[in-house]
């Protein structure tokens, strides 16, 4: 047992004994490659054999080996993309959160895509603070794409003391909608509200659901303009994935395109609405048999789960008919044996750039060149000061609660003495 302990030890302290400096920080694995020459996970090499893609004769601004958050200013032209969560549906792992993606522009917006379960560590490690992820924008309700909802509503209330703002469609019917969503996580919290409401701003502990009517999409309104502030413009629009209701995103800023299509069964339409993107990102899937193992399904499921999910080649054909800049895989199971067969299946349709999410993977995209690189975190990091409150915004707290702990059990606290 002993020496079982000092293994355990040996693995995970060089890992933790400088959590406090990210200049220190060590990847849990040493650089190294697949057989066909891919970067192993984890490995602080973003998986991709075009980390700088540039239009000829450019020069490529000089960045640092890894992003480190806090240390680098977006020039006024730029956007950076971080993979938050990678991974699921299923398995979910230490390594791998499920689907979210952090878009931050020059003008200083900032973006989150989805919020699945295991992703807020990763957004608040990124020197972010948490009263600025206020504007959420969802692709469809399954769980793997909102499970970490109730953490970043609850971090930002400490933060933020204005509304947490929810994007989504309005479903097939009512209760299948964003607004639905929103008014059940909100009920949901009842209880832990009321004991933070004579404690901190009223403000931060409600949610603003900005549902769009799924049912004005149509051959003629292929997509709806669901955002329009500051320069940016970011666009709805429908995909095949489950119940009605699943939508991709399309943001627009300063001639830069981000393209986010999270589940779908492939479709020409689809293809479409990614045109011209600066960096595309869609899911990519590994096949039943992979997905069964490494899931531990029985084939039977794996396949059914497949049915409504993007192949290798099937996205290979979307980026082929889209062709971005840079086409980006997620949702796809990191293992060194998987790594090989997917980019071999996907460049059998598509010969373009091409990068395999990990979480915490970071795209710096401009019109001239796109770099990608992964982010060193400060695994102890705190947030950084907030912003001042904007001026009439309320500071003031609630109403304190009636649902107190009854006196016969008070009068027992064994409260210290002077």
């Amino acid at each position: 047992m002993l020496s079982l302990r000092l293994i355990i030890v040996c693995l995970i302290l060089p890992l933790v004994v400088n959590a406090g400096n990210p200049e220190d920080y060590r990847f849990p694995r040493e650089p190294g490659t697949t057989e066909d020459g891919f970067p192993l996970a984890l490995s602080g090499v973003p998986i991709t054999k075009t980390p700088v893609i540039a239009n000829p004769g450019v020069k490529v601004k000089d960045y640092p080996e890894h992003y480190i958050p806090g240390r680098e200013t977006l020039s006024d032209d730029e956007m950076r993309v971080t993979a938050c969560g990678s991974g699921g549906p299923a398995p979910l792992r230490i390594s791998q959160g499920a689907a979210c993606f952090l878009v931050q522009l020059g003008n200083g917006d900032t973006f989150i895509f989805d919020i699945g379960p295991g992703t807020v560590g990763n957004l608040f490690a990124l020197g972010v603070h948490p009263s600025e992820l206020d504007k959420v924008f969802i692709t469809h309700l399954h769980l793997d794409h909102i499970g970490s909802i109730f953490p970043l509503f609850d971090a930002m209330g400490w933060a933020r003391n204005t509304p947490l703002q929810l994007w989504g469609s309005s479903g097939f019917t009512p209760e299948l909608g964003i607004k639905a969503f929103a008014n059940h996580v909100r009920q949901a919290s009842e209880w832990h509200i009321q004991n933070k409401q004579n404690i901190l701003p009223k403000g931060g502990m409600t949610i603003v659901a900005n549902e769009f009517d799924y049912s004005k999409f149509s051959p003629e309104n292929p997509r709806q303009l669901v955002y329009e502030e500051n320069g940016v413009k970011i666009y709805a629009f429908p995909i095949v994935h489950a119940l009605a209701g699943s939508v991709g995103y399309r943001l627009e800023w300063n001639d830069l395109t981000f393209v986010y299509v999270s589940d779908s069964q492939p479709s020409r339409f689809e293809a479409e609405q990614g045109k011209g993107a600066d960096i595309f990102v869609n899911e990519v899937f590994p096949y039943a048999e992979e997905f069964a193992h490494y899931g531990r399904l029985p084939i039977e499921s794996a396949e059914g789960v497949l049915e409504e999910h993007t192949t290798a080649e099937q996205l290979g054909n979307i980026f082929s008919i889209a062709k971005p800049r840079l086409g980006a895989g997620m949702h796809y199971t990191l293992d060194d044996e998987l790594t090989d067969p997917l980019f071999e299946r996907w460049s059998a349709n598509y010969s373009g750039p091409l990068l395999l999410m990990q979480d915490l993977t970071t795209v710096n995209v401009t019109s001239e060149y796109i770099v990608v690189r992964q982010t060193k975190a400060d695994l102890l990091a705190w947030p950084p000061p907030p912003k001042p409150p904007e001026e009439g915004v309320d500071m003031s707290k609630g109403v304190p609660t009636k649902a107190v702990t009854p006196d016969w059990l008070t009068e027992t606290l064994l409260l210290n003495e002077d």
